[in-house]
């Protein structure tokens, strides 16, 4: 049985915001960038560019939902590479 769908929207996409992006501090581990402090307003689950210049995979990384008190003492978010 096929839903009731009205005409011109079936297979398109949603256009409510499924995450809640916030200022984050984040905490690089692993990657090129292992150990680096990175600020950027993202989602926990989105993927984010870590760098300065042009893109490149290797400045990609995905935001974890684990959170670290760095050794200032700012609460931070940990990102991980998104290409291994």
């Amino acid at each position: 049985m096929d839903p009731v769908v009205a005409p011109g929207q079936r297979h398109q996409y949603l256009t409510t915001s499924q995450y809640q992006l916030d200022e984050r501090q984040l905490l690089l581990r692993g990657g090129a960038r292992d150990g680096l402090r990175w600020h950027a307003t993202v989602a926990v689950g989105q993927r984010v560019f870590c760098g300065e210049g042009e893109w490149a995979v290797d400045g990609l990384y995905v935001v974890t939902a684990e959170e670290v008190d760095d050794a200032d003492g700012v609460h931070r978010n940990v990102a991980v590479p998104a290409f291994a």
